[in-house]
């Protein structure tokens, strides 16, 4: 019985440290999992357009699921990164950083291995129309991408946590998330997870960064296809 008793303090004791913590990091990964393994039927759609479909599906998932916790953890939207103010800054901060990129872009565009994975969609290649569609469907989709990793991830957990922990914990889960890419950018997107981290910190927002990072993408997706 003593042994029973003290496993039941520690692990009250563990459970009561952080209980907000612990919601965050359970919701986030169970909206990762339903993301991968909840489908839903997009045969409507046409084998083409299929994967763009499944595309903003996982987005949606990213995006709700940490939302309806919010009550739960008495947060409001704007406590997780919904907000855009001094624009002024972000906008320079975002500037300042995609020009930093855009070299790194460019080489990128012209490695085989980048060739074959983008564009990010295939139909993006039939012309303007299908372009600008992907380029859409991308944007909503990192959209909420970055919700769920630099809003509720980072925000949720600075709290408790503290900035710089907080940041180092949305990171493993945004290399992970890049498993399958060209290998150049899943071990640059270590250093892309802090630095977003910390852009969305600065300006106590995740849209920031859903720009920043659908610029660079779009440029990647536009090069792609023109050379």
């Amino acid at each position: 019985m003593p042994y029973f008793r003290e496993l039941w303090a520690d692990t009250r004791k563990t459970l009561t440290a952080a209980p907000d913590a612990l919601i965050i990091a359970s919701v986030a990964s169970l909206a990762f999992i339903l993301g991968r393994y909840l489908r839903v039927d997009l045969g409507w759609l046409g084998p083409q357009y299929r994967g763009a479909g499944l595309y903003v599906w996982r987005g949606l998932v990213y995006l709700v699921v940490p939302l309806l916790s919010l009550p739960l953890l008495r947060l409001t939207p704007a406590a997780v990164g919904f907000s855009l103010r001094n624009p002024g800054r972000w906008l320079r901060d975002i500037g300042l950083l995609y020009v930093l990129m855009l070299p790194l872009v460019v080489w990128a565009a012209f490695q085989p291995s980048f060739q074959r994975a983008y564009p990010y969609f295939t139909f993006e290649r039939l012309g303007l129309w299908p372009f600008a569609v992907g380029l859409g469907v991308r944007f909503a989709g990192m959209f909420c991408w970055e919700f769920i990793l630099r809003g509720y991830l980072l925000f949720g957990l600075e709290r408790r946590v503290g900035a710089a922990a907080a940041v180092a914990v949305q990171t493993i889960p945004f290399a992970i998330l890049h498993f399958g890419k060209p290998l150049p950018e899943t071990l640059g997107s270590v250093v892309a997870g802090v630095a977003l981290g910390i852009l969305a910190l600065r300006n106590r927002s995740f849209i920031p960064g859903a720009i920043l990072h659908f610029a660079v993408a779009a440029t990647l997706d536009a090069l792609a296809v023109l050379i």
